[in-house]
């Protein structure tokens, strides 16, 4: 028997038994009223309360289902990227022409709960998308499930794998793109993070799993001030990358030589976003480190093959407009830039552009559509250029 069950008919009851009683006074027809009053009032608590669950502790735990579904359509015009954009990072002059793509794999689920404890709300989050499969983010659409995030929190500790303490994501610019604009930070990583806020200033600090290839931890401060109308962050990291590469040489057993290295690296992001009039915001920031690429947006080598960092730059700047209740428009240009000298054919210079519209055909219903174009440049001078037109349709729950 449901909560909600058991309360309406406990209210019947004592509406059915009293009313004999009460009939036979002068103020018999109020207090049936009074008594249909508070069935009336239970059905609506019950009708605005989460379901609750009892864990071992005997505490009642509020838990809460999210997630959508998103189904793109996608045209790619100059290389065939596929799912997402993430290919422009390696894209040439060998595959060209006019290419149609379909994934439903951005859906998302998910659930939160809190449970009240001595030291404050116990609040753990599980979420999952379809982007598990090896290769998922170029042309390859199998559906396998992926652990976006899985931690708990308690007393200012997030304990789990989350979004990484460095990129900015209380002012992160969202595209249908699941890759999303050059020259950002991002990653999502094991970590043990520590938030303490100051009225409208917050201070991080966290140890995390590498996102590189590395056995050692690196180390993340973030403060930022958010008040209604103005957010800034600024972010800092630390660590050791490690990377090898192909000498072309062999030994005597005959296998391949790699030269092993292993560096320092650190990162600095700059980032805010404001409300700029009624509908209109503006987000933007700035980045740049020496061996970070495995925290940017289309990742990409930290170290070259002479064992040195590679120093990298970002940045980005989008405005968003609502119109109405039911359209958004929105317009992001990003770029980044590798300093250090490689071969003729790496990245030197990559660059996106996001427009977007997107309509609400019904509460919590979506659909949006967004040109992407995106240019990367070589070392060696060649430029490569890609268009795309992506319609997204997007139900959340």
């Amino acid at each position: 028997m449901t909560r909600h069950f058991a309360r309406l008919l406990a209210g019947a009851a004592i509406v059915s038994t009293a009313a004999p009683a009460f009939a036979q006074g002068s103020d018999a027809a109020s207090r049936i009223a009074a008594l249909e009053a508070r069935v009336a009032e239970l059905e609506a608590d019950d009708q605005g309360a989460g379901p609750d669950l009892t864990f071992g502790s005997g505490q009642a735990s509020s838990i809460e289902f999210y997630g959508f579904i998103q189904v793109d359509f996608i045209y790619d015009f100059g290389a065939e990227l596929g799912n997402t954009t993430f290919p422009l990072i390696g894209v040439t002059d060998d595959d060209q022409g006019e290419f149609f793509n379909a994934t439903a794999q951005e859906t998302r689920l998910g659930f939160r709960t809190t449970t009240p404890t001595a030291l404050g709300d116990l609040k753990t989050e599980v979420e999952i998308d379809f982007y598990g499969a090896s290769g998922a983010f170029g042309t390859d659409n199998s559906y396998e499930i992926r652990a976006r995030n899985v931690y708990a929190e308690l007393a200012g500790f997030r304990i789990g794998k989350s979004w990484s303490t460095f990129p900015p994501f209380t002012v992160y610019p969202i595209t249908l793109d699941f890759q999303g604009v050059a020259g950002i930070g991002f990653a999502r990583t094991e970590q043990i993070r520590y938030t303490h806020e100051f009225g409208d200033f917050q201070a991080e600090i966290a140890v995390e799993k590498n996102n590189g290839d590395s056995d050692t931890p690196v180390f993340v401060a973030a403060g930022t001030y958010d008040t209604d109308s103005l957010r800034l962050r600024a972010a800092g990291i630390v660590g050791e990358v490690q990377s090898s590469f192909d000498t072309g040489r062999i030994d005597e057993a005959g296998a391949a030589i790699f030269a092993e290295y292993e560096e320092d690296f650190y990162g600095i992001a700059i980032d805010g976003s404001a409300d700029l009039w009624d509908g209109g915001s503006i987000q933007a920031g700035y980045l740049f480190g020496d061996g970070i690429a495995n925290y940017l947006v289309f990742l990409g080598d930290p170290i070259n093959s002479e064992g040195d960092t590679i120093k990298s730059q970002g940045a980005y700047a989008g405005l968003t407009q609502e119109v109405g209740e039911k359209w958004t428009f929105k317009a992001i240009y990003g770029w980044r830039n590798n300093d250090e000298i490689g071969p003729s054919d790496d990245t030197e210079t990559l660059t996106s552009i996001h427009l977007d519209a997107l309509y609400e055909i019904v509460e919590n219903t979506t659909v949006g559509i967004e040109y992407f174009h995106g240019t990367r440049e070589t070392f060696g001078g060649e430029e490569y250029e890609v268009d795309r037109i992506q319609t997204s349709f997007i139900y959340n729950f």
